[in-house]
Parts: structure tokens; sequence; C-alpha cells
């Protein structure tokens, strides 16, 4: 009897957000032993039944209170959709999940830097990545800890509120990024809107003046800051990397890569940008809510999101628009902001 009692105090005292990313059967995920139906003779961490894609593959239609990452329907989620990266590795990330070995057998990631490590730089403090293969989660992964914890226990210890504000543990990040801020759109961006409530909304920093041509990020929470613990010299500025071939000046010419976190001006050729645009989003300093207002600064930071799909999309490098098409429609996409181009 004094077992039973104090059963059901553990019972009771099991904190409220333990099931907010997750619900249901536990068997639902994990299995008893390792040799039951559905799982390989290696076994899963934690007894999981299902890999990261095997869980977020399906058909999105609105109802699935799982994100999608993989699908063959014709509605996409944010960050886009693996199997165009499964086509051609050459338009989005292709992690060793998509079933192909595919390690980066001539060195680093495009743009790699080493010391964005705020947050643990993405295959720690040595990475070998001839040898290793990019993951959804782990050492060589985007999601949770850059280590062998991964995303360990964040399904369990997610906030019910899409703000994500504090981004100290992987349950309390945006999307399991671990360390990273924004609000969450509460079905995954399916047939999102620019109109407000109706979207993520990405954290960003305006950098400015020496800010944005130094080599330290002012803020490791931004979603370019994620980035760049794999493509750290599109993010910084020092040593002619990110500003200009010819100084460290900020906005000085010629630019030689896109610069990001920093506020889109309102006037001159980015004076249309009205209105938030899915097509080209912009983050914001503020996440606590999902509200963006396009008259403010804050509410105006280019970020690497707002010309690429964080997975993969129909386009060369994840582009959100054909860049290598024709005058008649690469322009389309950039002319979003830099609208007097078109």
């Amino acid at each position: 009897m004094k077992f039973f009692f104090l059963l059901i105090v553990v019972i009771l005292t099991v904190p409220d957000n333990l099931w907010a990313s997750v619900s249901g059967e536990c068997a639902n995920c994990h299995v008893m032993h390792a040799s039951k139906q559905a799982v390989t003779s290696t076994p899963r961490a934690t007894l999981l039944n299902n890999t990261c894609l095997g869980c977020h593959t399906g058909t999105n239609d609105g109802t699935n209170s799982t994100p999608f990452v993989y699908t063959t329907g014709t509605e996409e989620l944010a960050g886009g959709n693996f199997r165009y990266a499964v086509n051609n590795e050459r338009y989005g990330h292709n992690p060793i999940e998509l079933g192909a070995a595919d390690s980066l057998l001539t060195g680093n990631p495009p743009g790699w830097k080493a010391g964005f490590n705020a947050n643990g730089q993405v295959g720690g403090g040595s990475p070998n990545w001839s040898a290793n293969n990019l993951s959804c989660a782990g050492t060589y992964g985007c999601h949770g800890r850059h280590n062998s914890d991964g995303i360990f226990g964040s399904h369990h210890n997610h906030p019910t509120t899409g703000a994500m504000t504090t981004a100290d543990t992987v349950g309390n990040s945006y999307r399991f990024l671990y360390g990273i801020k924004g609000y969450e759109d509460s079905d995954y961006e399916y047939q999102a809107s620019s109109a407000n409530g109706q979207h993520n909304v990405y954290f960003g920093t305006a950098r400015s003046g020496a800010e944005a041509s130094a080599d330290t990020p002012v803020n490791t929470h931004t979603m370019s800051y994620l980035c760049a613990e794999c493509h750290g010299i599109f993010h910084s500025g020092s040593g002619n990397e990110g500003i200009s071939n010819t100084s460290d000046t900020f906005f000085s010419d010629p630019w030689i890569r896109h610069p990001v976190d920093i506020s889109m001006p309102t006037t001159g050729e980015y004076a249309s940008y009205t209105s938030y645009n899915l097509s080209a989003p912009l983050a914001s300093d503020d996440v606590s809510d999902n509200t963006v207002d396009m008259s403010l600064p804050g509410d105006r930071i280019v970020m690497c999101l707002s010309c690429h799909r964080a997975h993969a999309s129909p386009y060369y490098a994840g582009l959100r628009w054909n860049y290598r098409g024709t005058s008649g429609t690469w322009v389309n996409g950039c002319a979003i902001c830099h609208s007097d181009k078109s």
C-alpha cells in the first residue's frame, strides 16, 4: 500500500509541459526492447521505433501534428522539402537520413569558418567533415546540441507557446535549433499567409557600422547565426570575407557576399517592401508574438532564410526562386527587396 501511494504522488507531480510536443501512448514513438518488431538489430537511441525522417515524412494537409520535411504532396512547409535534395544535392541539404552517404570529401561545408561556437559549433572543436555526414541532429547536425546528445529529451520539454524567447535549452529553442530564438507558427506554415499571425517569425538583429564588419557576431541567437555555425564566412565581415574586397567599411562597394543580420532601409530601392512577403521573409528583433511591422527597422532584418529554404527547394542552392533562370524569372525574387531593379 505504501508503494502504491508513492506511485500516485510521482504521477501527480510530473511537470505539466512533459508532453508539450508529443501526445498519445509512449509506444507511438518508443519500444520496450530493441528486438521488438520494426526495430533493426542495431538499437536506436532512447529506444525509438523510427528515424528522424521516418517520423517527419508525410503529406501536408493542415491536420498533421508533426512537421513533415519530406513529402510528395504539393504543400510545402517553411523549411522546404528534402525530396529536392534527393533528386539533386545541389538543391539543398542532404543529411545522411536521406539514405545516401555523402561526406564532404573535398573539404568543409561552403563558407566554413571555425569559431562560431557559442552554441557548440557543428562538427565539434576539431571537425572531420571528410569522414562524417551531415545529419538532422547530433554532432554533425543542425537540430539540438552539436554533440552526442542531439535533441535528447526535447520533444518532452517544448513550451506550448509559439514564442521561443529564451533559447537556453534545446526544448525552448526555436524548432529545437539550440540557442536560436523565434516564433513558431502553429501549423508549420501550412498554406501560410503574409498577414500577421499566419507565419513564423525568425529572430534577427540589426548590425550596423563596425558591428556589421566584425568577425564575431553581435547576437548568437539569430537564425543567421545558426547558418553561420557551418557557413560562417557568409555571415562575418572582417578580412574582406563578407563586406568588400577592398575594405571592411559597412556598405562600401563592391559587396562580395550578401549581408545578413542587418536592417533593410525603408527608402530608396527598398521602399516598395511594405508588407511581409513569404517569398522573401525578413527577420525581427521581437519574437514575443507573430506580428511584424514593415515600417519598423527591427522588423526588416535581412537573414539567410530571406533567400534560401532551410532544407531544400526546387532551385539551386535551396533558393526560394530560380536565380539561375532567365532574366524574367530570377529578377522576380531579387526585386522583392530591390524593387527598382525590376
